[in-house]
């Protein structure tokens, strides 16, 4: 019972709304490598540079917006305001100078790569695998590759279009090893599931087979005179 049980928590505890962020990963990444291709690497990482600091200016206008908001004004307010303008800040050097960031980029894509792909072996190993998922190897071996892409382009300085297609190729590979988490925790979880009605058909028929010969025998006793 314990076994079947800590199967259904490890299951139950997979985050299965990681998948929108792993198909985002693979637009993004074959985006990379199909432009790449095409001559437009640098325009595409320019244009990616901009997205992320027009995200972080909105992270520090929400942050902005939150502390106006609030009417008392704690020193963890206040904290949260400056640490919101700051990443604002930044956003808007992202957005007007995207050259330098892309000159470390390659540190900086590769360290959260490098954390993603962990992130993966991790399920994999202690999340799949014990819940008897089949071919929880499969996500095991993308995020083994897109670890090694990883630690490839923190400590390699490559041109800007062989980095540019290895950042799209190492997204690709990792939102492959992420669906593939989410797959085989599903199936495991249906695997599970229906295993779990077999048990509990099996269960209250043996039951009721008991219950129905113990009638038998009480009403076999009511017959016998003294």
């Amino acid at each position: 019972m314990s076994k079947t049980k800590s199967k259904t928590d490890k299951i139950s505890s997979y985050n299965v709304g990681k998948i929108a962020i792993d198909i985002a990963m693979l637009f993004l990444g074959l985006i990379f490598v199909i432009g790449t291709i095409f001559g437009k690497g640098d325009e595409i990482a320019a244009v990616f540079v901009r997205i992320v600091g027009g995200a972080l200016i909105v992270v520090g206008l929400l942050a902005l917006i939150n502390f106006l908001r609030n009417k008392e004004k704690t020193v963890f307010d206040w904290i949260v305001l400056v640490i919101g303008l700051s990443i604002a800040v930044m956003g808007i050097l992202f957005i007007a100078k995207p050259k330098p960031v892309i000159d470390v980029f390659n540190y900086i894509f590769g360290i959260i790569i490098v954390i993603y792909a962990i992130v993966i072996i991790i399920a994999s190993v202690g999340t799949l695998r014990p819940a008897g998922a089949k071919y929880w190897w499969f996500s095991l071996l993308f995020g083994v590759i897109a670890l090694a892409l990883g630690i490839l382009i923190v400590c390699t300085n490559f041109a800007s279009k062989t980095l540019t297609v290895i950042i799209g190729i190492t997204l690709v590979v990792g939102s492959i090893g992420g669906m593939a988490n989410v797959i085989l925790a599903s199936q495991a979880k249906k695997e599970y599931k229906a295993n779990k009605k077999i048990l509990d058909d099996a269960t209250y028929t043996v039951d009721s087979t008991a219950k129905a010969d113990s009638g038998d025998d009480a009403s076999a006793d009511d017959g016998v005179k003294y």
